[in-house]
């Protein structure tokens, strides 16, 4: 037998391991468990805006359409000098911290990163369903430079 994970496993889960630990016997509680007993749905479907967002296609740019307006094209479009993948990078740039607003205090740095990789992953999923034909880079990164965990994409020119 083999087990092969879609992502890393979940590490740092604070809420996870409180809600866990309430049980007397925590004999076949895992993650499932805590969903079914503390996720709403709407939630899991509000959250899966971010993985598999809308897109805007414009002047053969692709991006999120949460980022998109004419302003910010137009002023992106100067800071890039035309260049549509640098647009494109700009625009579609989404810092994690910033997602979560007020919840992002007293939670794991190490969980933003988790799901920022996990919102890259998906990306690269359903860019490549959307769009078979052209090909993306999808960034991860996390640096004090960018306030912590962004992600973002790009055409890359074949």
């Amino acid at each position: 037998m083999q087990v092969i994970n879609s992502i890393p496993l979940v590490i740092d889960t604070e809420p996870f391991d409180t809600w866990k630990q309430q049980w007397s016997n925590q004999e076949g509680l895992d993650i499932h468990s805590y969903i079914n007993d503390q996720c709403h749905p709407e939630q899991i479907l509000i959250f899966s805006t971010l993985l598999f967002p809308t897109f805007i296609v414009s002047e053969g740019g692709i991006f999120l359409e949460r980022n998109f307006s004419h302003e910010a094209f137009a002023r992106c479009v100067n800071l890039a000098a035309g260049d549509m993948a640098e647009v494109e990078r700009l625009m579609n740039y989404v810092k994690i911290y910033e997602v979560f607003g007020q919840y992002g205090n007293g939670v794991s740095p190490r969980i933003f990163l988790q799901v920022c990789e996990m919102i890259g992953f998906a990306w690269r999923m359903v860019l490549k369903e959307k769009f078979p034909d052209t090909l993306f880079t999808v960034e991860v990164s996390n640096s004090d430079e960018n306030y912590g965990p962004v992600v973002t994409f790009y055409q890359v020119k074949q």
